[in-house]
């Protein structure tokens, strides 16, 4: 598998963290740990299916990815290419019309949150472009003109929430959070839910999770590693990988193949 990544210009710096362009070569199945924003995929060669046990389910090659506590085990297709919009934790409103709560856990057809017309339009100019860069242009070029037409606020209090999550998820606590905001817990909530997808519980798990594994070294101490990930300690760090991706840490990180 090939990954090349790809800096948002500064009009789109402000919502998109990065662009991505994998491409497989050969037939693989892949764990993939939940993001902290949603992703936005154009497929251009090749196809991909969920893997739920012994079942499939075809991923649409035009697909939006809600946030999510657990991870998605997937296959994909020898000679398989896609190029994904990763968007910024509180940014994907700016061009989505549902309240991203409603994405939850979810993995929707483009066309069903976008005129049909556009999504195919923008997609046969990423299947013609000859060069990953014109291909990134092209998914530059479709969320311009999608944020062009869209009038959308950023929640300056969500905002004010978002920093302060990113800034130490293991220290995190929305009853402190929403006194320190003027809000009260169910309001930070509803606010936090609509406009970035997931509770503030969640995307402080979802942070913490990735930063243990961007971490991780072979033969590191799990001990150290949890703490400084920002978890209470061993038992925590162990109980929050198990809910995410189904097994201990151990064997997660020595025997699974995933991506971040």
């Amino acid at each position: 598998m090939q990954v090349h990544s790809f800096a948002p210009g500064e009009a789109l710096a402000p919502f998109v963290r990065a662009f991505e362009i994998i491409e497989a070569g050969a037939a693989m199945e892949k764990l993939l740990v939940p993001e902290t924003g949603l992703i936005l995929g154009f497929r251009y060669s090749g196809s991909s299916s969920l893997v739920d046990g012994p079942a499939q389910a075809v991923v649409p090659d035009q697909v939006v990815t809600g946030l999510r506590a657990t991870a998605r085990r997937m296959l994909t297709s020898a000679g398989s290419g896609i190029v994904l919009a990763k968007f910024r934790a509180g940014a994907a409103g700016a061009f989505f019309d549902p309240p991203l709560q409603q994405l939850f856990g979810a993995t929707v057809a483009l066309e069903e949150l976008m005129d049909p017309r556009e999504v195919e339009a923008a997609s046969a100019r990423i299947r013609a472009a000859r060069t990953h860069r014109e291909r990134v242009d092209a998914l530059e070029q479709f969320l311009l003109r999608r944020r062009a037409r869209k009038a959308w606020q950023a929640d300056p209090l969500v905002g004010a929430a978002l920093r302060a999550i990113h800034a130490d998820p293991g220290a995190m606590r929305v009853g402190p959070l929403a006194r320190d905001l003027g809000l009260s817990v169910d309001g930070l909530e509803k606010r936090f839910r609509r406009g970035v997808g997931a509770s503030p519980k969640q995307l402080a798990s979802l942070l913490r999770l990735r930063r243990a594994l961007r971490a991780h070294r072979q033969g590191s101490p799990l001990t150290q590693l949890a703490l400084e990930a920002g978890y209470y300690d061993q038992a925590h760090f162990i109980r929050q990988v198990v809910a995410a991706v189904g097994m201990a840490p151990r064997a997660f990180l020595h025997a699974s193949e995933f991506c971040l």
